[in-house]
């Protein structure tokens, strides 16, 4: 993709056109858009099309063809309504909106739970997500990463209501790790659960709980491929929770009480 950056900077300037212009002409975030236009990050397959339709220029022009030395001119008033993902695919592509630190790293958005149904319709709009809390943490670098509060006990004893998963984008379905904590965000909500990709066999992904005492109001959620709109692999719990031990613990401890309490009755008899 050596000449992309500097292409689409080129073509979007004939057409007379703003990054915000050319954001809600193709459905693209305009914070992509100026990533894409520097060089920060770079389009998918989905995406090149997306562009090269718009202008049109075959996606091999706009790769691999230095457009402005050779005078190549965009289609004036070219124009359509485009989807930068296809939801169906298992290809999810790079996330439609992120915001990057004067050097150019990514930066880490957080998504409270009280900003995760403004998240399901603005994920892709850079006025919203640039409402969003930003920061960076050391040792997570070269991808992209979200971070994402829990909400509910479904992952309990081993994630906690309030807890903090920072999820590291997954580009594919196929790369889901089997039995894994994933943030799945999909037309039904934002789900932190342990994913099984059975996508090939049934179609399907199984989002599944770590609760046991309350297994039975948290059961496994089945959902489509065409349902999903993000995949985050957890990679880092922020936790302000210093209970106690969970309750397998107390029952070990308890267990432990009982044979102490058996030996001592044993022994007093024998005595």
């Amino acid at each position: 993709m050596i000449y992309f950056a500097g292409n689409l900077k080129y073509l979007r300037k004939r057409m007379g056109k703003t990054q915000d212009a050319l954001s809600s002409d193709v459905n693209i975030g305009r914070t992509t858009i100026a990533n894409y236009e520097s060089g920060v990050s770079e389009p998918n397959l989905e995406t090149l099309s997306t562009f090269a339709k718009y202008f049109d220029i075959s996606v091999d022009n706009i790769l691999s063809t230095n457009l402005e030395k050779d005078g190549v001119s965009p289609l004036k008033g070219q124009g359509f309504d485009a989807k930068v993902v296809a939801l169906h695919s298992p290809n999810l592509g790079v996330p439609q909106v992120i915001t990057v630190d004067s050097s150019g790293q990514d930066n880490i958005l957080y998504v409270p739970v009280k900003a995760r149904a403004g998240y399901l319709l603005g994920y892709g709009d850079p006025e919203y997500m640039e409402t969003l809390p930003t920061f960076r943490l050391p040792g997570l670098n070269n991808a992209t990463f979200r971070m994402f509060e829990v909400e509910g006990v479904s992952m309990a004893p081993n994630i906690l209501q309030g807890d903090r998963i920072i999820g590291e984008w997954i580009e594919s379905l196929e790369d889901i790790r089997d039995n894994r904590v994933h943030v799945v965000v999909h037309k039904g909500g934002i789900t932190v659960k342990r994913v099984l990709n059975r996508i090939k066999e049934r179609g399907k992904l199984y989002l599944k709980s770590d609760t046991v005492v309350h297994r039975h109001d948290y059961p496994t959620l089945e959902i489509s491929p065409e349902e999903v709109i993000e995949v985050w692999y957890g990679r880092m719990r922020l936790s302000s929770d210093f209970s106690e031990p969970a309750e397998v613990y107390h029952r070990i401890a308890d267990l432990e009480l009982d044979i102490m309490e058996m030996k001592k009755q044993i022994s007093e008899h024998d005595s």
